[in-house]
């Protein structure tokens, strides 16, 4: 079985049209949805870049692999998907965004991860490349006429040299290699650099208003309501005619196109033996809640992700509603290979549902965290740790120096209304809280400690000097080839 995992930046699950917007023009994911089975409950691991990216390419939650915010890269001892499927004999590709080496946003265009060098090819590679070529920097196109007085055409895009990287491996690698490919596209995150076609394509977003656009915060975090008072109002009429949004759905749309020349490439030679899997690392607010981008809010906008998979001879156009977490992708690889996942990852296999049991549940919850935006900067309030849990039907959000939120998912799916203080959610709130500092003490959450149960609406730890809850536990079990710096607890180097 070989795998091709297809990753976009800051598409949210609505921008695909497969989800239920079809005015968002995405044919081939929409095609790719068709084919396989489009999961309504997927949750990124962080609601930003670098978090998001090593939840997914080492099974483990930010917290704990390190990369815990932008510009920071997982733990030297944390083996990377790379890693991990070139020691079972797969050969590992990754071409475009990587974001996991902890130097910038471009990268440092040094092959990372275990992923084979000779066809490595990140931002950084292809910025130099441009520069080779003189091309001028993106932030400096504001137009399709810039565009177009630049110079800037198809084959002169990350997102097409990107693809065409993958396309070429697909059509080279050997008959019998079994193979990874991660195609990891920077769009359509901003600048939004398309052909200038596409950029002309929407003169206003194609997303009808949501009713929580511009919603009152009053019941929310400090935070949000200072972003919001920062970010001012705007109709609905004027924002989603913004050039900035017109050339986000534009790129969209133009990211897409490329999508298919892989989907059509993996066809070509490789349909019947291979997985493919589609995913983004978060969503945008797009002011729902007067709230722009993604960070430190878990809102369904950013946390919510599209998540599309094709197994071969698995169910065709199908819709599951099993709750999906980023740090399930590489148990369910090792899983389709026959291959037990480590102690060590907190993650669950789907290949139940690959296989065609729709009713399956492997993940009773889904845990999303926050911690900063960046090592470099203090952007988004700085350090605003929160940790957040879900069941699929209710959605507590700790937020460890403000007000905290719960959220019912089935009645108020826009989470315009602050439950947390409501006696008649009390039992159920409780058992997700429950749940959420079991999780922290078992995966050894650095950040654990009874604060998170210290709360204004319940008093479930109690502040001690004394060893208590995840304190003296050992380091759990990994895979047999990675680095072990730390095999012990402090409590049994003691002994």
């Amino acid at each position: 079985m070989n795998f091709v995992i297809i990753m976009t930046d800051t598409q949210r699950k609505d921008m695909v049209g497969a989800y239920g917007v079809s005015e968002v023009d995405t044919p081939s994911l929409d095609r790719l949805a068709s084919e396989g089975i489009r999961f309504e409950r997927a949750y990124t691991a962080c609601p930003l870049c670098t978090p998001a990216r090593g939840a997914l390419f080492t099974g483990l939650h930010p917290q704990v692999n390190g990369a815990i915010c932008n510009n920071v890269s997982p733990h030297k001892d944390i083996a990377v998907m790379g890693t991990i499927f070139s020691h079972y004999g797969y050969r590992s590709v990754y071409t475009g965004k990587w974001h996991l080496d902890g130097s910038n946003y471009l990268g440092d265009g040094t092959p990372d991860g275990g992923f084979d060098p000779e066809w490595w090819y990140d931002k950084k590679n292809f910025l130099m490349e441009r520069r080779r070529e003189g091309a001028p920097r993106g932030g400096s196109l504001q137009t399709a006429a810039d565009l177009r007085a630049a110079g800037i055409t198809l084959t002169s895009l990350q997102g097409h040299r990107v693809a065409s990287r993958a396309v070429d491996f697909l059509e080279n690698v050997q008959e019998g290699e079994d193979f990874i490919l991660v195609v990891s596209f920077d769009e359509p995150h901003g600048p939004f650099l398309a052909p200038p076609a596409y950029w002309e394509m929407f003169d206003a977003s194609p997303l009808s208003e949501p009713p929580n656009y511009n919603a009152p915060v009053d019941d929310k975090p400090e935070l949000h309501r200072v972003q919001r008072r920062e970010n001012g109002e705007i109709p609905w009429r004027e924002y989603s005619a913004t050039a900035g949004v017109c050339k986000y759905f534009g790129c969209n749309s133009y990211i897409d196109r490329e999508i298919g020349r892989v989907l059509d490439a993996v066809d070509a030679r490789h349909r019947d033996d291979t997985t493919v899997l589609y995913t983004s690392d978060h969503g945008d607010q797009l002011r729902a809640h007067g709230l722009l981008s993604k960070g430190p809010m878990m809102y369904e906008e950013t946390c919510n992700i599209p998540f599309i998979v094709r197994y071969p001879g698995g169910p065709e156009g199908v819709v599951s509603n099993a709750l999906v977490s980023h740090v399930d992708l590489i148990p369910t690889m090792l899983d389709t290979l026959g291959i037990a996942a480590p102690e060590m990852l907190p993650g669950v296999s789907i290949l139940p549902i690959l296989a065609g049991d729709l009713d399956a549940r492997p993940r009773s919850h889904a845990m999303v965290s926050f911690h900063r935006f960046a090592i470099n900067g203090d952007a988004v309030g700085g350090f605003y740790p929160v940790r957040c849990i879900t069941d699929g039907k209710l959605k507590l959000v700790i937020n460890l120096l403000e007000t905290d939120e719960l959220y019912d998912l089935e009645l108020d799916p826009y989470e315009m209304r602050n439950r947390i203080a409501d006696s008649e959610y009390q039992a159920r709130r409780d058992a997700l809280h429950d749940e959420l500092m079991d999780r922290m003490d078992r995966m050894r959450d650095p950040f654990r400690g009874p604060v998170w149960g210290i709360r204004e609406w319940r008093q479930a730890r109690k502040k001690s000097y004394r060893p208590q809850n995840g304190v003296g536990r050992d380091k759990p079990q990994g895979f047999p080839f990675q680095p072990q710096i730390m095999p012990q607890s402090e409590t049994s180097i003691r002994k």
